[in-house]
């Protein structure tokens, strides 16, 4: 499985460095003309970041999105469908171990992703605050952020991490089987994507509306609980005093199901790469 591993991420190098680029060139010129527009003052004549912030998010958002998805199913679609998916297909490995390393690959290039897309959305969170001009500085914002998340909250953090990887290999191996099982039984691409897209909403919903009534039934939930505290800017943004706290309650049993049902959808996938689908 190693040696998939590494040839995926080898695969994927450039993709992975031609979208950072990008989203660190985009980003940049929205800072840098945001930094010199508060600097100077002069709002009428300074050039506008106003176009470059909301392109340089929804660019990354859109991607991020769309990556969540392709990297889950461990390009899946790459594997099956293009000209030289044989190439991988015919080597002596088993189906899982085809399936399981192209998704480690795919949690590993998502990640690459989704930490600088965090970072530079708290630094656009950081800049916004330093723009209203009411004593708030960027890196005093900055580490009001950054101590919330990873001092003030560090267990919810986890969990909420936990609960992302968890997410990321549910819809991944659901998204696989429903691909692997449409590759196996239509032959057309165009029809076999639909058909797998078709299978992954089904599944998905139907797993998530069973879980969620049975941990209402049950009362079954798992509680994350967020909290704010410190002080913070002036004015209207201005936060100081005790400790405000919110919590969420996550459904235990459509977790446990969505995992679950994930875990046999995947062996559903490898046997069926193995036995079915031909190169």
């Amino acid at each position: 499985m190693y040696e998939i591993i590494k040839y995926q991420l080898k695969n994927r190098k450039s993709t992975i460095l031609f979208l950072l680029a990008v989203f660190s060139g985009l980003n940049l010129i929205a800072w840098v003309l945001e930094a010199v527009k508060i600097l100077n003052g002069d709002f009428l004549h300074v050039a506008n970041p106003g176009f470059w912030i909301p392109v340089a998010i929804a660019v990354q958002g859109i991607t991020t999105v769309v990556m969540f998805f392709q990297c889950s199913s461990g390009h899946s679609k790459d594997l099956l469908y293009k000209d030289t998916s044989y190439l991988l297909l015919t080597v002596p490995r088993r189906g899982w171990e085809i399936l399981g390393g192209r998704f480690v690959a795919g949690l590993v290039e998502f990640a690459a992703y989704a930490v600088p897309v965090g970072i530079f959305m708290s630094v656009h969170a950081a800049m916004g605050a330093w723009a209203t001009g009411r004593g708030v500085s960027f890196f005093g914002a900055l580490a009001f952020m950054y101590r919330q998340a990873f001092v003030v909250n560090l267990v919810p953090m986890l969990q909420m991490v936990l609960l992302a990887v968890l997410g990321f290999l549910a819809t991944g191996f659901i998204l696989t089987f429903a691909t692997v099982a449409s590759r196996s039984l239509v032959k057309n691409r165009r029809a076999a994507t639909a058909l797998s897209i078709g299978l992954f909403v089904l599944v998905s919903n139907w797993a998530m509306r069973l879980g969620s009534f049975v941990s209402d039934r049950f009362r079954w939930y798992f509680p994350v609980r967020l909290s704010l505290e410190g002080s913070f800017g002036a004015g209207r943004l201005s936060f100081e005093g005790a400790p405000v706290s919110n919590t969420f309650n996550v459904p235990i049993a459509a977790v446990l199901l969505m995992c679950l049902l994930a875990t046999a959808l995947f062996a559903a996938a490898s046997w069926l790469m193995e036995k079915k689908v031909e190169v």
